[in-house]
C-alpha cells in the first residue's frame, strides 16, 4: 500500500529523501517596534531573577540587552549596549519570498475573517464537512491529507488562535520577544493571558512551566525542528494501544513525514558548538554514550530547492545562514516550519484557514458538531472579542497538549461524555535544561539572527545529540542536545551566565522518560498542569547528576539557573488525551477516534468501544507516555496514520475519494 497520496499542489509529487548523513485585512503586519527599555525595566522583566542579576544591574549601562562590549573589572559582568531589530536585506527578502510564493492567495495562507462571519450567518446549515482545530503538526497533516481526498463540493476549515506571522518579521530583540508573550510574566497576575495574540505561549503551573507557539504553524515556528525516532522499547509499554506496540508499525509514516519535511543532518564539525560536543562525546566514550549529528528540518543547502528556489511544496526558501535564531522564529526562510510544507498543501487543495480564532467548546448535534469560537480582533492595537458559531460534520481537535484536553474538558456534559482519563497521563517528555560555564575552548552559542554581520556562524539551534540508549532500563535511557541562544534573549543569558560573548558556555537540553503523572485541571480560573512532587522527583535529580558529569567532560562546570524559579520547564508537552485500547485507559483509540464515555456506550459492542462519530484528536496530546526524544516526528507519524485511516472509514465514503491503489 503506497503511503503517499496524490496531491494537487504544483510540485507535491516531486521525489524527496531524508539525508542520512495574517492579518484578516490582508496587509502585512510590520515588525514590532522596539520600545524604550531601561536598565531597571529590563531587569524587572526577568521576573524572579536571582540576586546575582540584581547585583549586576549596578554595573550595567543605562540601556541593556544589546551587544556585549567589555566586562566589569570587579565582577566580571558584561557591559551591554542596546539592540535594535535587524530589518536587513535578508529579512526583507524573506518577506518577499513568502508573499510571492502565495501570490495566488494574496500573499497569505490565512483567509479574510469576514468569510467565516458570512458563513456563520446561516446558523442552522452545515457549514463545513471538516473542521480542524489548531495548526501544529497534527492539525496541518490532517488538513493536508484530508484536503487531498475531499470530494468536490465539500468545504474544510482550519482554525488557529494565533496570528499568521510572516517569516522575516519575527521578534529578534529582548523587548519584542518579551512583548509577544501571551501571558503576564511577572506580578500578581502572572500566568494570566493578557496578550491573546502573542507568539510565545508560556503556561505557568505549580511544578512545571510549558513553552509552546501560538501562531499559524503552531509550535513549529519556534521549535528547534529536531526530528528523532524514539528507542523501540518506548512503544512496548502497556500504556500504548496494542496496535502500536511495535515501532515498525509507524516506520512507513515516519518515512513519509521525513520526506515531506525535507530533513537534513548538520555537516560534520560545521561550527564550534558541534565540534565541542563531539569532543565531549569522546571524553565520555567509556560510559557508552553515542554521538550523532541530529536530523533537522532546515534547508542547509540547495538540495531540496529548484532553480527558482522553490521547495517541493512550491514555497520559496533560502539556505540556512547558521544564525542561531530558530527558536524565536526564523527570519531567513530556511527553517522548514509547517507554513512551508503541510499547510501550503492544504491551501493548494482548497482548505480555508482562519487565524485569531479561539475555540471555546464543541457541542454535539444530530449528525454534526457545533463549534463555539471567539474571534480576537486587534484592529488599531485594541483587543476586541467577537463570538462565532460554525457547524461541521467532522471535527479534528489538534490544539496540542494540553490545549486539546482543555477543549474537550470544556465541552463535556451528561449528554456528551468522554473517558474519565481525559486530562490525565500528561508528560513533560523528561525535559530538563542545564548549562556548562567556563569552557576553555571557544563555543560561540550566541545567535545573531538576520543581521548583516561578520559574526562567526553559530549553527541551527540544535545540531548534535548525545544518547545514552545502551543502558539496560528504559527509564535510564535519555539524550542530551546542544543549543544556540537566539539573539532576542542572548543578552539576558550573557548576564545570567556571566559570559560576555557567549563563547565559553554550552547548553544541555535533556529528554528522557518521566512518569507521565501530570493532570490538566481547572484551577484558579484557568486550566493548569497539576503534578505534585515533580520538582523534586528522582528523575529530575538524576538528570542534574548527569549534567554534572557531562559538564566535567565538556571541560567546564555545571550551572543550574535559578533565575526563573525552581519549576521544571518543558517545551515538549505530551498527553492529556492519551491513546488506549479502551476508555477506561485512555481518551482516544489508536486511530484518534474519541471514545464515548457515557455509561451506555462505555464498553461498546463486539467491534470495540463506542466512539463519537466524526470526532478525532490528532496531536501530541494523544501520545500516552514520554518519548525520550524530540517528539514532533512521532506526532507527525501518528497523525499521518490517523489521517490515512480517517479517509478510508466506511461512514466517510461520501466525503472522501480515495485512490483505488492507496
Amino acid at each position: 500500500m503506497s503511503q503517499q497520496q496524490t496531491s494537487k499542489s504544483p510540485s507535491e509529487n516531486r521525489t524527496q529523501s531524508e539525508d542520512s548523513g495574517a492579518n484578516p485585512s490582508g496587509h502585512r503586519r510590520p515588525r514590532p517596534a522596539e520600545p524604550s527599555l531601561t536598565r531597571r525595566g529590563a531587569l524587572a522583566a526577568v521576573g524572579s531573577a536571582a540576586s546575582t542579576i540584581a547585583a549586576a544591574s549596578a554595573t550595567l549601562a543605562q540601556d541593556t540587552f544589546g551587544t556585549a562590549t567589555t566586562a566589569n573589572r570587579a565582577g566580571g559582568l558584561p557591559v551591554l549596549q542596546r539592540r535594535h531589530s535587524c530589518n536587513t536585506p535578508t529579512s526583507q527578502q524573506t518577506v518577499c519570498d513568502y508573499e510571492q510564493s502565495l501570490a495566488k492567495f494574496g500573499g497569505r495562507l490565512a483567509n479574510p475573517i469576514r468569510q467565516l462571519f458570512v458563513t456563520a450567518e446561516r446558523r442552522d446549515e452545515l457549514h463545513f464537512s471538516v473542521a480542524v482545530i489548531g495548526s501544529g503538526y497534527g492539525a496541518s497533516i490532517c488538513a493536508a491529507r484530508l484536503s487531498q481526498s475531499l470530494r468536490p463540493g465539500h468545504r474544510m476549515c482550519l482554525l488557529e488562535r494565533g496570528r499568521e506571522w510572516i517569516p522575516g518579521t519575527f521578534p529578534d530583540t529582548f523587548s519584542t520577544v518579551w512583548g509577544n508573550t501571551r501571558q503576564q510574566m511577572t506580578g500578581p497576575t502572572r500566568g494570566q493571558v493578557t496578550n491573546p495574540l502573542g507568539l510565545y505561549n508560556v503556561s505557568f503551573n505549580d511544578e512545571v512551566n510549558v513553552l509552546s507557539g501560538s501562531a499559524l504553524g503552531g509550535t513549529s515556528v519556534i521549535n528547534a525542528n529536531v526530528a528523532m525516532r524514539p528507542h523501540p522499547e518506548t512503544f512496548q509499554r502497556s500504556a500504548w494501544p496494542s496496535a502500536l506496540r511495535d515501532i515498525e508499525t509507524l516506520v512507513p509514516w515516519y518515512d513519509l513525514a521525513a520526506r515531506q519535511l525535507s530533513l537534513s543532518r548538520t555537516p560534520f564539525d560545521q561550527v564550534s558548538k558541534v565540534q565541542r560536543r563531539r569532543f565531549t562525546a569522546e571524553n565520555l566514550a567509556s560510559t557508552g554514550v553515542h554521538y550523532d549529528r541530529s536530523p533537522v528540518a532546515v534547508m542547509y543547502d540547495y538540495r531540496y530547492l529548484d532553480d527558482a528556489m522553490r521547495n517541493p511544496q512550491g514555497m520559496i526558501q533560502r539556505p540556512c545562514t547558521l544564525c542561531g535564531d530558530c527558536i524565536t522564529g526564523c527570519n531567513v526562510g530556511a527553517k522548514n516550519t509547517l507554513v512551508y510544507n503541510y499547510l501550503p498543501i492544504a491551501k493548494w487543495n482548497g482548505a480555508e484557514m482562519y487565524t485569531q480564532v479561539h475555540v471555546d467548546r464543541i457541542e454535539r448535534q444530530s449528525g454534526y458538531y457545533r463549534i463555539h469560537l471567539t474571534y480576537i480582533d486587534d484592529h488599531d492595537g485594541v483587543i476586541t472579542r467577537h463570538p462565532v458559531v460554525i457547524n461541521s460534520r467532522v471535527v479534528i481537535v489538534s490544539a496540542g497538549s494540553p490545549g486539546s484536553a482543555e477543549i474537550l474538558l470544556s465541552s463535556q456534559n451528561e449528554r456528551f461524555c468522554f473517558s474519565p482519563l481525559l486530562g490525565q497521563r500528561w508528560s513533560a517528555n523528561g525535559d530538563a535544561i542545564g548549562f556548562v560555564l567556563d569552557i576553555p575552548e571557544k563555543t560561540s552559542v550566541g545567535g545573531f539572527g538576520a543581521c548583516c554581520s561578520g559574526t562567526e556562524p553559530v549553527g541551527t539551534t540544535v545540531q548534535t545529540t548525545l544518547n545514552f540508549f545502551d543502558r539496560p532500563c528504559l527509564e535510564d535511557k535519555f539524550i542530551v542536545q546542544d543549543a544556540a541562544i537566539p539573539r532576542g534573549v542572548s543578552n539576558l543569558f550573557r548576564l545570567l551566565l556571566t559570559d560576555g560573548e557567549l563563547d565559553h558556555s554550552m547548553v544541555m537540553l535533556a529528554m528522557g522518560h518521566d512518569e507521565g503523572r501530570g493532570q490538566v485541571q481547572w484551577k484558579d480560573g484557568r486550566y493548569q498542569i497539576v503534578w505534585p512532587g515533580l520538582r523534586d522527583s528522582e528523575y529530575r535529580l538524576r538528570m542534574f547528576r548527569e549534567f554534572e558529569r557531562i559538564a566535567a567532560a565538556e571541560g567546564g562546570r555545571y550551572k543550574r539557573l535559578r533565575a526563573f524559579g525552581s519549576n521544571l520547564v518543558s517545551v515538549h508537552p505530551l498527553g492529556g488525551c492519551a491513546m488506549a485500547d479502551e476508555p477506561a485507559c485512555g481518551v482516544v483509540n489508536h486511530l484518534g477516534q474519541v471514545f464515548d464515555g457515557s455509561a451506555a456506550c462505555f464498553h461498546g459492542l463486539n467491534d470495540g468501544p463506542a466512539v463519537h462519530a466524526g470526532l478525532y484528536v490528532a496531536d501530541g496530546s494523544v501520545i500516552p507516555t514520554a518519548l525520550g526524544v524530540n517528539p514532533y516526528l512521532t506526532i507527525c507519524a501518528v497523525s499521518e496514520r490517523i489521517a490515512a485511516n480517517l479517509v478510508r472509514q466506511p461512514d466517510m465514503a461520501d466525503l472522501f475519494e480515495v485512490a483505488s491503489n492507496p
